[in-house]
């Protein structure tokens, strides 16, 4: 497969408080596969997607680093060129409030198929029933607060698809759902991936999550990727004990394996007065003087799988 996304050495600052959110972050994506981007809140992973997304809000820049999108063979939308969609944390606050469905559907067929009137509004049916809304006819002329928090998710996902992306960017796409609603949108996801081929960027600090829809997974802290390997060797054998914390947190219905999870002790520092050395060294068990000297550069554990530590646990 060819690389739909190349992401270098990429650096996004807050520049007139000089501080990093994102440092010196690289990876890939292939066209087709799937990336999980795993960490606790504020580790930079919405950032991370804003900046391959070119949506990074007012007053945080790129400062360093390239961006690279597309490939010879990528589907082109009207702009002539491959898009990107993104699906967000919360679809309620996402979605305009004084526009129905219809109208919010039908301006993204417009912008980016060149779609209006009647041949616009059966192409947003078609999208509302893709997505699992029924009465789709009915339901362009309702407004987002009159659909449930699930069902908005669903219409977000719709508003993705009128893009025929290259690749989709889900941020934390069930966090605001219930088990049931969750389910049934990660069912949705993996069947609108391997109906269209696109590419797929999830966000999730439920790994449960990840394991279910990554090939590959990416493991953030204060603004690094720490640890990157595919999704089952990670699970299975983490080298960087924040990944082995991360794991250990999960709660298990192993009945070989009842022993209640371990919280990571301490908290995410701040930006702004971040330890030296490797930054997780505080909340680790294994840290040792070395680690105070610089943040380590990511280290070949095996064929596909680096790790930024000094001590990795699958040494």
């Amino acid at each position: 497969m060819s690389t739909l996304l190349n992401v270098r050495n990429l650096v996004v600052e807050l520049p007139a408080q000089k501080i990093r959110i994102i440092d010196d972050v690289s990876f890939s994506l292939e066209a087709g596969q799937t990336l999980g981007l795993v960490g606790e809140s504020g580790c930079g992973k919405s950032i991370t997607c804003f900046a391959v997304g070119n949506m990074l809000p007012r007053g945080i820049a790129q400062t360093a680093g390239s961006i690279e999108f597309g490939t010879d063979h990528a589907v082109v939308g009207k702009a002539g060129k491959p898009t990107i969609a993104m699906i967000f944390q919360d679809p309620t606050s996402s979605l305009n409030p004084v526009h129905t469905i219809g109208y919010y559907l039908e301006s993204a067929l417009y912008r980016h198929q060149g779609l209006k009137g009647s041949d616009a509004r059966m192409e947003a049916m078609r999208l509302l029933e893709r997505v699992g809304i029924d009465r789709a006819k009915s339901r362009l002329r309702s407004y987002p607060h009159q659909f449930s928090g699930g069902m908005n998710q669903r219409v977000m996902i719709a508003h993705a698809l009128a893009a025929k992306p290259q690749l989709l960017i889900a941020d934390e796409p069930t966090t605001a759902l219930d088990v049931t609603m969750q389910a049934q949108i990660l069912h949705l996801l993996e069947e609108l991936k391997a109906e269209t081929g696109m590419a797929l960027i999830i966000v999730s600090h439920d790994l449960g999550v990840i394991a279910r829809l990554a090939d590959r997974a990416a493991v953030m802290y204060c603004g690094k990727i720490v640890e990157t390997a595919p999704v089952a060797e990670l699970l299975d054998r983490p080298a960087h004990p924040y990944a082995r914390a991360l794991i250990d947190c999960m709660p298990s219905i192993d009945a070989a394996d009842l022993e209640p999870p371990v919280p990571i002790p301490g908290s995410v520092p701040l930006l702004d007065s971040l330890p030296e050395g490797c930054y997780f060294r505080p909340r680790c068990s294994r840290a040792s003087g070395e680690c105070t000297a610089r943040f380590p550069a990511p280290a070949r554990i095996g064929l596909a799988h680096e790790a930024a530590c000094y001590h990795p646990v699958a040494a």
